[in-house]
């Protein structure tokens, strides 16, 4: 039997006496509370700590209310009519979709957040709750998905969304962290003035990252299995640009896909304003996020669809994979600020400086676990270290933005990683620096540069194709000069370790294949057939391990 704390159960029986509230809408409220033990746990502490003194019903000619509203100094939840039954004792799911979201407004409300300007620790004012919750009943598509949103999906199953918090440390409209299911918002974007166009996109972009986790979790776990296949190869050329650039495609899918809902969510606030409201009015309400989707026609002055989007007769858009390729173009792939010749109406400024686009933002994520995955798992070949290799402009990353946005190097951070960078030929050796560290440290979210003809603490051994004076810069590669036809085995396999370190293709495929044809090269294949039966037991019982490492989350979603 749920147990009710007094202060709870009082404000319950608060609630039974006012005017007008029945005994079935008692009882109904008295179910949704014990439907949950976790609900009924915060609720009880609300209560008890006395942020959560009464509930009511809203008052005849007051503002819109679809999913509750609450009032700091009294204490007083505000639930909608319209999530009580007529009769009955049973609660509905959208009552205790109210009281979870209500729950969440309420820790939210009595929750501080750090003013990075003034350098004090500020509380969450009234205003910024108010701005919050009328923003959510201000759009019935937005109310909606946020209430399904904080339901369990099923029996056992956590909801999607748990938590709003206030955001600091980073240039966003808003971020959804999987792992805590947590929103969090930027205190200064509920103040004055505020933007309740914005706050509505911006909520219902940030909501569909909920919804989504599931399939980004797949894709994290795709991608453990991929870069620790590629980082215990046999081979000297580990290239993680094919496992980076399906996981920066799972992102862009995610974010064109929250794009849609925040268009979505924002065309309901405005046909709650004006019946019917279509491309016209959504141009009208001059938001920089809308022009992702229609443009002025300046032949007819009127807003047309941006190619590639197609719009439902209500003027909603559909999550059709045609659509979210179309606003992944418009959105995902816009450049960083700052890009010379690029309107910066045109740009994307996140991360933590501002100044990043998403390819960068997401891609600083991917190369920091690459990097984990080898220094775990790389071996030595013919006793040289493996080189990592990106190709950096196929992938669009660029390592200052990527280190401005913070790389977490988790396996001795203070050694950078040696890399090349495949995109240009020869390959240029580069070094990521682990910078996702906190203000005040040396090289914290800030790029550091390559000194050239330095390895500095690189440990890098002649030969390793991570020293960058192991790359020759000019004359005939090493790999290309002749050897002699008594020439032994070693010697062969010299000229193809170098032919691979300069990136040198035509040099090492020949090496390779004359190699394959000499009496050791005959003995290394048998001794590959059976490493690679090896390799595969060890895939496979590896295979839990990615698993559990999988549920690590990702990258914060932002917009």
């Amino acid at each position: 039997m749920p147990i009710l704390d007094p202060q709870l159960d009082t404000a319950l029986s608060q609630f039974a006496a006012q005017p007008g509230v029945t005994p079935a809408q008692e009882a109904q409220l008295r179910a949704a509370v014990a439907s949950d033990a976790r609900l009924l746990e915060s609720l009880n502490q609300n209560a008890a700590e006395g942020h959560l003194k009464g509930f009511a019903l809203p008052q005849v000619g007051t503002q819109p209310n679809l999913a509750g509203t609450y009032e700091m100094v009294s204490g007083v939840v505000t639930l909608p009519a319209s999530s009580f039954a007529p009769t009955g004792a049973v609660a509905s799911a959208d009552l205790i979709a109210t009281l979870r979201l209500q729950d969440m407004s309420l820790r939210f409300a009595h929750s501080d957040y750090d003013d990075p300007v003034n350098k004090l620790c500020r509380p969450i004012t009234q205003e910024m709750v108010n701005n919050l919750q009328s923003t959510i009943n201000g759009s019935p598509a937005l109310a909606q998905e946020i209430k399904k949103a904080v339901t369990p999906p099923g029996p056992g199953q956590k909801a999607p969304l748990q938590h709003f918090v206030p955001l600091s440390g980073t240039v966003a409209g808003g971020t959804y962290d999987g792992t805590t299911k947590t929103m969090s918002l930027p205190p200064t974007s509920l103040s004055t003035p505020f933007n309740s166009v914005d706050m509505t996109f911006v909520l219902g972009h940030e909501v569909q990252h909920a919804f989504n986790h599931a399939a980004m979790t797949a894709a994290s776990q795709s991608f453990n299995t991929e870069t620790w296949q590629i980082a215990q190869s046999n081979s000297l050329a580990h290239d993680y640009t094919g496992a980076i650039g399906r996981l920066t495609q799972a992102s862009r899918e995610d974010e064109a896909s929250a794009q849609i809902a925040g268009w979505n969510a924002l065309l309901s606030r405005q046909q709650q304003i004006t019946p019917h409201a279509g491309l016209d009015n959504m141009l009208g309400t001059r938001n920089f996020r809308v022009r992702d989707f229609v443009e002025l026609d300046r032949n007819s002055n009127s807003a047309q669809p941006r190619p590639g989007l197609a719009f439902n007769p209500d003027t909603t858009l559909s999550q059709t994979p045609a659509n979210i390729v179309a606003a992944g173009q418009y959105y995902f792939d816009k450049p960083p600020k700052g890009t010379p010749g690029v309107p910066e109406n045109q740009t994307t400024g996140i991360g933590f400086h501002g100044d990043s686009d998403y390819r960068n933002y997401y891609g600083a994520h991917a190369v920091g676990r690459a990097i984990d995955m080898e220094r775990s798992y790389a071996q030595p070949v013919n006793g040289l270290a493996p080189n990592m290799q990106f190709d950096m402009s196929r992938l669009g990353l660029r390592e200052d933005l990527m280190e401005r946005n913070g790389i977490t190097i988790g396996k001795n951070p203070g050694t950078p990683q040696p890399y090349n960078d495949t995109s240009q030929l020869p390959p240029a050796p580069r070094h990521f620096d682990h910078t996702n560290t906190p203000a005040g440290v040396p090289n914290s979210h800030q790029h550091v540069p390559v000194v050239p003809g330095a390895t500095g603490s690189l440990g890098a051994n002649a030969g390793d194709p991570r020293d960058p004076e192991s790359v020759q810069p000019s004359g005939t590669p090493q790999a290309q000069q002749e050897l002699s036809p008594t020439a032994d085995f070693s010697a062969y396999l010299d000229r193809m370790l170098a032919a691979a370190q300069s990136g040198d293709d035509a040099s090492f495929r020949k090496m390779t294949q004359t190699l394959a044809d000499l009496p050791p090269g005959r003995e290394l294949r048998a001794e590959a057939v059976a490493a690679v039966d090896q390799q595969e037991q060890l895939a496979a019982q590896h295979q839990i391990q990615l698993q559990q490492a999988a549920q690590v989350s990702g990258p914060v979603m932002r917009m």
